[in-house]
């Protein structure tokens, strides 16, 4: 047989292989999978604690990292569902347990926690327990956490002669501070007060507006509570001058507030370690967000979640009591990026006075979760971040451009938000593996390689006669 015989039978047998491969990748027979989201230096942080589980634990299946993109995260654990190749330990934000839960997608841990006499909700901050509950059952064991701050430079507030920002602030106060706090030169503004086009979401909720109904299945933002809301964001740049405009370009607003040129900026605890590196010593301080008709601020709580397709649920058990006990959650804690869910540590020295954020009051992180809500940028189970800033970004462009008022754009996005929603619902449920179209590819390549294989014999047996 001659090589151009032999070359498409080796090419329909490598796709078929490929495929098989594809379809086979992380033998849940061979390893614990533990799947989640984040940046370099997060997915650092938890394969410090898998190797450190590994390594002190020896567990019967080794625990392997799955890392995907945040923004396609919940899309691409649906799509493994259907495949039934679901990891057997899931990193979840707060929004999408009721979307797992309710599909049938995770094991309910509920008869977990009652059986394990060493594991005590008691031992978590209280405010983080019901987001991994659905209809009185746990879903998800808290893991981490971070609250929204006002993060301020206290150089410019002594400069200035200004009080620092307080609880007590309502946003009048606010817009007061930043006034004095914005310099200009020759015309051109070299200092803005304040940026805080990372909660309007949060404002609107401050002025009385919702995001979404309580099923949280349908926005519900188009309200005259949101627009004025959004229409005061707005204002801080175009009537006040005190922010930059969101039609401004190449304006990164932590490398404003980090090199000097805002003064005040609403962020998450994430941010609070690259401030530091960059403002002089002592510079960087942390309050509250100011308030409107109600006191809001805003969350982001992630748990740690079971597969209900894991045939390991007692080992996933385990990881999970690891990575919530405290060696772990101090391990989680050096890193500084997020809060961790354990009051034991939180509430120590380890925290409070944690080595990257030494002079900041890290305690008000704390203070502000009693007060928060979920971040509305991740709220509801079938839109994810990127969408949600999108359309924000979108309405506050038009309403800058003069081509819509607030509660236009806003019904605009309502409309766009809906929309997607009702696509996000149609997502298939689980089917199996045998009569799935990676199934019919697997069986095509394996027909058209043998019929190949079938046409080169059958020729080479012509060519000898």
């Amino acid at each position: 047989m001659s090589w151009r015989g032999i070359l498409p039978l080796v090419v329909g047998a490598a796709g078929t292989a490929a495929l098989f491969l594809v379809m086979t990748a992380h033998d849940p027979a061979e390893h614990l999978v533990f799947a989640t989201w984040g940046t370099p230096g997060e997915i650092e942080s938890f394969q410090k604690l898998i190797d450190h589980y590994n390594a002190t634990r020896n567990p019967a299946h080794t625990v392997i990292l799955s890392h995907v993109d945040q923004v396609s995260y919940t899309e691409h654990l649906l799509v493994q569902a259907a495949a039934y190749s679901m990891p057997d330990v899931i990193h979840l934000d707060q929004k999408d347990i009721p979307l797992f839960a309710e599909r049938g997608l995770l094991h309910d841990l509920t008869p977990l926690i009652e059986a394990d006499t060493g594991f005590s909700l008691e031992a978590f901050l209280p405010g983080l327990l019901p987001g991994g509950t659905v209809s009185g059952r746990f879903y998800g064991i808290p893991h981490n956490f971070s609250t929204f701050v006002l993060y301020y430079n206290r150089d410019h507030f002594d400069a200035e002669s200004l009080s620092y920002p307080d609880s007590t602030w309502t946003w009048e106060v606010f817009l007061e501070a930043a006034r004095h706090l914005t310099k200009t030169d020759n015309g051109e503004t070299i200092r803005y007060g304040c940026m805080v086009y990372t909660i309007p979401f949060v404002m609107m909720q401050q002025f009385g507006g919702t995001i979404l109904n309580e099923r949280m299945d349908s926005c519900v933002i188009a309200s005259p509570e949101a627009a004025a809301a959004l229409r005061f964001a707005l204002d801080l740049a175009s009537r006040y001058g005190v922010t930059w405009s969101v039609l401004s370009q190449n304006l990164n607003w932590d490398d404003m507030f980090a090199g000097g040129r805002c003064s005040m900026i609403a962020n998450g605890r994430w941010a609070a370690a690259p401030y530091l590196r960059s403002l002089p010593e002592g510079a960087l301080g942390v309050a509250a967000l100011p308030h409107g008709v109600l006191r809001r601020g805003a969350s982001v709580n992630h748990l740690i979640t079971v597969s209900s397709q894991s045939a390991k649920v007692q080992e996933a058990w385990e990881f999970i009591t690891f990575l919530s006990s405290e060696p772990a959650q101090k391990i989680l804690n050096d890193h500084g990026a997020n809060i961790p869910a354990l009051r034991s540590v939180v509430y120590s020295d380890a925290f409070l006075h944690h080595p990257s954020t030494p002079l900041l009051d890290n305690r008000v992180f704390l203070e502000e979760l009693q007060h928060s809500v979920v971040w509305p940028v991740v709220q509801g189970p079938y839109l994810t971040g990127h969408t949600m800033l999108t359309e924000l970004e979108l309405a506050m462009r038009k309403i800058q451009l003069g081509q819509a008022s607030p509660i236009q754009a806003l019904s605009v996005m309502q409309e766009n938000l809906n929309r997607t929603i009702a696509r996000q619902r149609r997502v298939p449920e689980a089917a199996s593996f045998a009569g799935s179209v990676p199934f019919y590819l697997c069986c095509a390549s394996l027909v058209l390689a043998g019929y190949i294989w079938f046409r080169t014999r059958r020729r080479h047996s012509h060519g000898r006669t």
